[in-house]
């Protein structure tokens, strides 16, 4: 009997270390996805966030107008091209408006890889965007300024009537019921600096708002809550700025105060895993996962779990 008592209590605190170390481990709350075709949120419009298709982050945004008609952010990488290219023709296949945050790889190198391969089945009527003189990128990140001039090389392909290359601060495009309100000029930031050049765009779909914050780190989003205010930051959804990571402070969160997050991150980097399990990383990611706890946000869409549909 008293051997059975001692195995008994070793199970017991066996388990209970289990749950200790777990719990300490992770150190925030499980946030479930909201994938599927159960999430109401607009009034016959949708998002569509598109997953990468390699290891890499990135950014790819579809949104449908309730005439169906398509707004495109981003795109994500090259190796993301064709997948967007499909969910495109999926859904009609012309593009009404397509916006790029700003020139990195992993946003605008699905574009020009779709442009430079002759678009095949799709149409763009117009691409959005502001970059600024190419000498500012090769001085503040100079191993990345070539994909500055392959977009602009590329985007020269569509036609000068389709680009809209110096879209600023109070703009409004409209396409169909959607309102696309641009927030800021690109900020000129010599840390972080094409990351922290990202436009915002805050898009009124139907009655809800959805903010875009491109990668902003947290001068550009200490700036542009200085700029536009908490009124004009408030928005139900938010894209996580940075692909959830090393983005803007708990302050600008604070400020929008949303009730759905859309996080662009890839397991290992929505996780910090770097191949050492939950938190073995250096990223931020789960510094504002708890952020997002603390904000009594509930509603997570992640593109660790595939594409995410928000209808």
């Amino acid at each position: 009997m008293k051997n059975l008592q001692k195995i008994t209590a070793i199970i017991l605190c066996i388990i209970l270390s289990s749950f200790a170390f777990i719990n300490t481990d992770a150190k925030i709350k499980p946030q479930p996805s909201g994938k599927g075709p159960g999430t109401s949120v607009f009034n016959g419009q949708e998002i569509l966030m598109l997953a990468n298709q390699s290891e890499s982050q990135m950014m790819s945004y579809i949104i449908t107008t309730k005439n169906k008609k398509l707004i495109v952010v981003d795109g994500g990488l090259d190796v993301d091209a064709e997948h967007l290219r499909q969910a495109i023709i999926a859904r009609g296949g012309k593009v009404s408006a397509w916006f790029i945050s700003h020139p990195h790889s992993d946003h605008v190198g699905a574009l020009v890889k779709l442009i430079n391969d002759g678009l095949q089945e799709i149409s763009i009527d117009a691409v959005y965007y502001n970059f600024v003189d190419d000498d500012w990128y090769k001085r503040n990140e100079a191993y990345r300024a070539d994909m500055v001039i392959k977009a602009k090389e590329a985007f020269s392909k569509l036609g000068a009537e389709k680009l809209h290359g110096n879209i600023k601060t109070g703009d409004l495009i409209q396409v169909d019921d959607v309102k696309i309100h641009v927030l800021n000029d690109p900020y000129l930031f010599t840390v972080n600096s094409i990351n922290n050049s990202s436009v915002a765009l805050r898009m009124e779909i139907g009655s809800k708002r959805v903010l875009f914050l491109g990668d902003m780190g947290p001068e550009a989003g200490a700036t542009l809550l200085k700029d536009v205010g908490a009124a004009g930051l408030k928005a139900d959804i938010v894209q996580m700025a940075h692909h959830g990571q090393y983005g803007v402070e708990k302050n600008v969160y604070e400020a929008i105060r949303p009730s759905i997050c859309m996080w662009n991150s890839p397991a290992w980097l929505y996780d910090n895993d770097n191949g050492g399990g939950i938190g073995s990383g250096k990223w931020l990611t789960l510094q504002v996962r708890a952020w997002m706890d603390e904000l009594g946000v509930t509603k997570h869409f992640v593109i660790k779990d595939g594409d995410q549909l928000i209808k």
